[in-house]
């Protein structure tokens, strides 16, 4: 995908030359996109290297009886991720592949982790040129032997957004009567950071998102433990915001926190600013605590 939309930059770049923009604006455009893909494609080798993503793809490539027959071994791999190592493992098994939800969790179910997936639900809104399309999807996973939960959100944009505005913000929400928060993970990655975990005792947490980015697929963890059996609802919500001018602003959006969210605690909503719109986006599940 990323590889056509450079392929792209540098089309448009031909076509200014063609209809009287300058060769030297050109040749600087076609010399940056190719520059901005050579990080891209160093970054990703990075990224892929890891040993919880290659642990995730060796898990995807394989067969029920294939992960039977390498148990043990997989199942070291696993104990052995760190919480954030162990996070990321999470996001990209989650992530588009080609296991069906009940196939990953077949699979996970052998290693002794619970997991628990909603189905992505495609997102789209117009900005001024062209849409942009995003899914959101939210999971949860538990290693056996630890007593949290780790509550995830992934995001894909399908196409780049032309008009990005104000940071975009996404949360995590859960009930707090069943969940006490231990800790929140972002990614590092330049594209998710931490916002406000002021109402974390309310069951909820903010992050933003660098939307500006031609890719800026994510994700964001909280981690809970247990306070009483029962079903834990959790969700997320994701506010995209774009400008409705050509001109871009930056900076956070303005936020006002909501009593009586979805999952039992706290949402939140975006506030309105001018030349600015935004389109939010909710997806939620549960998991069933076991009694202590």
């Amino acid at each position: 995908m990323l590889k056509k939309t450079f392929a792209a930059v540098a089309t448009l770049g031909l076509s200014i030359s063609i209809f009287g923009g300058s060769a030297y604006a050109q040749t600087q455009s076609y010399t940056q996109s190719k520059l901005e893909l050579a990080q891209y494609e160093k970054e990703l080798k990075e990224y892929n290297a890891k040993e919880e993503v290659q642990l995730a793809s060796n898990i995807q490539d394989s067969s029920l009886k294939e992960i039977k027959a390498e148990k043990k071994e997989l199942m070291d791999q696993v104990e052995n991720l760190s919480d954030d190592e162990f996070n990321r493992f999470l996001y990209n098994i989650a992530k588009d592949n080609s296991d069906t939800i009940k196939e990953k969790q077949k699979k996970l179910d052998l290693l002794d982790v619970e997991f628990r997936q909603e189905e992505k639900r495609p997102i789209s809104t117009m900005a001024i040129t062209n849409p942009t399309k995003i899914w959101i999807g939210v999971y949860d996973g538990k290693r056996g032997g630890q007593d949290f939960y780790h509550i995830g959100v992934a995001w894909q944009n399908k196409e780049v957004e032309k008009n990005p505005a104000t940071l975009d913000v996404v949360s995590i929400e859960w009930d707090p009567k069943y969940g006490k928060f231990y800790t929140a993970s972002s990614t590092g990655d330049g594209i998710t950071t931490k916002r406000d975990g002021s109402n974390r005792d309310k069951g909820i947490y903010l992050f933003n998102v660098n939307d500006s980015k031609k890719k800026f697929d994510s994700y964001a963890t909280v981690q809970v433990t247990r306070k009483k059996a029962g079903w834990l609802e959790y969700g997320a919500k994701y506010t995209h915001t774009y400008s409705t001018k050509s001109k871009s602003t930056t900076g956070q959006a303005g936020i006002n926190f909501n009593k009586g969210g979805s999952s039992g605690g706290y949402s939140y909503s975006v506030t309105k600013t001018t030349n600015i719109s935004s389109w939010p986006r909710y997806d939620e599940n549960a998991v069933n605590i076991k009694p202590f």
